[in-house]
Formats: C-alpha cells, sequence, structure tokens
C-alpha cells in the first residue's frame, strides 16, 4: 500500500513559511492558491487550526476561480471542523 511521510515539525514550519511566501509574495501567480491551501496545512500539522482555518476559509473567497482548490480548501474546512 501507500505510506504516508510523516515530516518532522522543522519541515512543516519550513514549509509554512515557503508557501506563506508565494502566497503573499506572489499572489496573482496560477501557484498562490495551492500555496495557501498548503500552508493551511502546514499551520494545521503545527498545532495551529484556528491559523489553518482561516487560510482554508480565505482559499475561494480570494481565488473563486480556482475551483479544484477551492473544493480542497472547502474540504479540509469541513475536515478540520472549523467554524
Amino acid at each position: 500500500g501507500v505510506q504516508t511521510c510523516a515530516l518532522p515539525i522543522y519541515r512543516h514550519r519550513d514549509a509554512a513559511e515557503q508557501y506563506l511566501k508565494i502566497s503573499t509574495d506572489y499572489p496573482k501567480t496560477a501557484h498562490a492558491p495551492d500555496a495557501m491551501l498548503r500552508l493551511g496545512q502546514s499551520l494545521e500539522k503545527l498545532g495551529a487550526k484556528e491559523q489553518a482555518c482561516a487560510f482554508y476559509a480565505e482559499v475561494p473567497r480570494k481565488y473563486p476561480q480556482a475551483n479544484a482548490i477551492k473544493t480542497s480548501a472547502q474540504r479540509e474546512f469541513a475536515r478540520a471542523k472549523c467554524s
């Protein structure tokens, strides 16, 4: 079967920093919606659920045209039990 690799905490922190940089420095690029979604996922893995939920909610608002990413963000929002 497929095995998932659990990254150490410092890797999630590094990833979150890179995703934040992409989503803030290059908000109009094609990579920005995915970076914002992945930022939320990284923050959630770091235990920052409220911040993660905020990014999951922001993706569909900021990038309504990014259908696949928007759907993924909405699914993550529900899975994380964001309110």
